[in-house]
């Protein structure tokens, strides 16, 4: 199980698939071609970032799941 927490925003996504392609078991494009999580049940944590940061508008977002640290995109201080 991923230590990870995962988080999507469908208004910076633009479609670009990337993620879906990665790890269409975690990720999918909806009806309107916005990332969509289905589940990171048995995913790598590597693998989730991996996929993040193929995304070109950051769409995804990776936090520790226990102290809710955000791992990428770098927060902004």
């Amino acid at each position: 199980m991923s230590q990870y927490r995962v988080d999507v925003s469908k208004a910076k996504c633009q479609s670009f698939g990337r993620c879906a392609k990665l790890l269409p078991e975690t990720f999918e494009l909806d009806e309107n071609r916005k990332v969509q999580l289905l589940s990171i049940e048995g995913v790598a944590d590597e693998q989730l970032v991996r996929a993040a940061k193929g995304c070109p508008y950051r769409a995804i977002t990776v936090s520790d799941g226990e102290t809710g640290e955000q791992i990428f995109p770098p927060a902004r201080k």
